[in-house]
């Protein structure tokens, strides 16, 4: 549980993001739209894998978060980190990222069974 608590205060603004651009417009789709949208969240679901396939690659990230990560590790634990803490928050960040992309894909899904849509 505090894992997972880590997790989403690592990445909520990505978590954010993901709402707003994929569990928001499919609620209102299936709030207000006049037509039947069948097997509309696929697309939604599609969107979320191809972010991950295409733009979150891992080695790219590693690198750019590398040096945030010993900002942030150094005004948290008020000393300089060691390498494995630092090797390890970028996993966690990795993996955060990871299930904040599962759990908006959840949500959709739940939205869609809400619905009866599924």
């Amino acid at each position: 549980m505090k894992k997972i608590l880590l997790y989403f205060k690592l990445q909520l603004r990505l978590f954010l993001i993901l709402i707003c651009t994929t569990s928001i417009p499919l609620l209102l789709v299936y709030l207000y739209s006049p037509y039947e949208w069948d097997k509309l969240y696929w697309l939604f679901i599609t969107f979320i894998f191809a972010l991950k396939v295409v733009f979150y690659k891992d080695a790219p990230y590693k690198k750019k978060i590398t040096p945030l990560v010993r900002e942030m590790l150094t005004k948290e634990y008020k000393r300089v980190p060691s390498k494995m803490e630092v090797v390890a928050r970028i996993e966690d960040m990795i993996n955060a990222r990871d299930v904040m992309l599962l759990s908006s894909a959840l949500l959709i899904v739940v939205i869609t069974i809400l619905f009866s849509k599924l």
